[in-house]
């Protein structure tokens, strides 16, 4: 698994001016699921964090938008939660083929507020298909 993650500064804010860039570099050409990760404090009043997520190598290769879940249709936190803090994966894509060479994930804050709370980390990875 390839990964790269952020820790957020103790107020535990992700500002919508604050982009997150992540870089991977990929050894092995073959295909590859992606995931986004992220640590949240438990009961978080916001069931989602919009993002929109951009894959460059050079150039832009795919830019898309994406609801990180955060709590299911009943308002329940759906993270592995211990004590205080609740730990998230979620798919962004299967069967993407990726060459060698190194990939830059950016992530944008799009939530609606000047900020988003209670985010302690946020990564992204990918994990080779067999």
């Amino acid at each position: 698994m390839l990964r790269e993650s952020y820790d957020f500064p103790e107020n535990h804010q992700w500002l919508k001016t604050e982009k997150k860039t992540f870089s991977i570099t990929v050894k092995d050409a073959g295909n590859y699921s992606g995931f986004i990760q992220g640590s949240f404090i438990y009961g978080s009043q916001f069931p989602k964090i919009p993002i929109t997520i951009s894959i460059t190598k050079n150039a832009v290769l795919e830019k898309q938008s994406i609801d990180f879940k955060i709590k299911n249709e009943k308002g329940e936190d759906i993270g592995d939660c211990s004590g205080d803090v609740c730990d998230l994966k979620q798919s962004l894509f299967t069967g993407k083929h990726f060459e060698p060479g190194t990939y830059t994930f950016t992530l944008e804050n799009t939530f609606e507020f000047p900020y988003f709370p209670n985010i302690i980390a946020l990564g992204v990875s990918l994990e080779k298909e067999k």
